[in-house]
């Protein structure tokens, strides 16, 4: 069995390898040309109104005591197709909501640079710097298990893991096995569990940014159901942003899942699951002449 993955001493390892060749940067050059990626600021999750306000307060009063975190690159592997592919770039990987109240009130910061081989190497990483605070809300958590899972079961350009690990404590990246088993493992939940948090995660994609922020911090309140019944919407064009919109959508996309017709392999699979709980309890020969029929009948299926 796969040994449990500390996450926080994961990201320990990780950001402890990659800062070791580099000093804290107080360089403005580096500091004026820092950027911001959406789909990256996407991934942290959002303060609410008093959350920022006394964060801002404590900035403005004692300063800016952690570093921001910077992904140091090149315009080349943002763009492959950059006419200028070694122009250096500094994206924005932690502190988006310290670097925004810096920059409105004037207030300096350093910054800490990391290396990275992709973008999606970055947001691997950032999903399991989320997963390793404590200050997450229910919805969070599930939303970035969710993430990782979409994530690890498409298996590009993830980090490699096991190589950032602290000694003793492996992760084996190249593990075999069922995606949603590995990290109900992981996290300790049921294989389900993952399941629903990857539908729930593509369900919030499809919402509009700030209805989405909503939701994760608590502020609107939405069943996981309605938000999971999203996950295989395909007909929409934008993204819903409001909450009557949402059940509108969702109540229609669950009408028509319902109302689909199930296939003829599908009625015999579940003929067969049910005689075979009735052979186990039975054990008679009649079940099992059932079960036999069942089974000819599934191997017209098989080409």
């Amino acid at each position: 069995m796969a040994k449990k993955i500390n996450i926080g001493s994961l990201i320990a390892s990780k950001t402890k390898e990659t800062f070791s060749n580099n000093q804290l940067i107080s360089s403005e050059s580096v500091k004026n040309n820092i950027q911001i990626i959406e789909e990256l600021r996407l991934l942290i999750p959002p303060l609410g109104v008093e959350e920022f306000t006394q964060l801002e307060n404590n900035i403005i009063k004692n300063g800016c005591r952690d570093a921001l975190t910077v992904w140091e690159t090149t315009t080349g592997v943002l763009n492959p197709d950059s006419e200028d592919p070694a122009t250096p770039c500094y994206i924005l990987v932690d502190g988006h909501n310290r670097y925004e109240i810096c920059k409105k009130n004037g207030i300096s910061f350093s910054v800490q640079l990391m290396s990275f081989a992709s973008l999606q190497q970055v947001k691997e990483y950032m999903i399991d710097l989320q997963l390793g605070r404590r200050n997450l809300t229910p919805e969070q958590i599930s939303y970035f298990r969710g993430l990782r899972f979409l994530n690890e079961k498409n298996e590009i350009g993830r980090y490699e893991r096991q190589s950032h690990a602290v000694q003793n404590e492996p992760y084996d990246f190249a593990e075999k096995g069922d995606t949603a088993e590995r990290l109900s493992k992981e996290f300790n939940v049921g294989r389900s569990t993952i399941k629903r948090d990857a539908a729930f995660a593509k369900g919030l994609n499809k919402l509009d940014t700030e209805f989405r922020n909503e939701i994760l911090t608590g502020k609107k309140k939405v069943a996981k159901g309605v938000i999971q019944a999203l996950a295989n919407e395909t007909s929409l064009t934008e993204p819903i942003v409001s909450l009557e919109q949402l059940e509108s959508v969702a109540t229609k996309t669950t009408v028509e899942q319902k109302t689909q017709p199930t296939s003829e392999f599908d009625t015999h699979y579940q003929l067969l699951l049910k005689i075979a709980n009735d052979f186990y309890i039975n054990k008679s020969k009649k079940h099992l002449t059932e079960l036999q029929d069942i089974i000819s009948k599934l191997e017209g299926f098989i080409s």
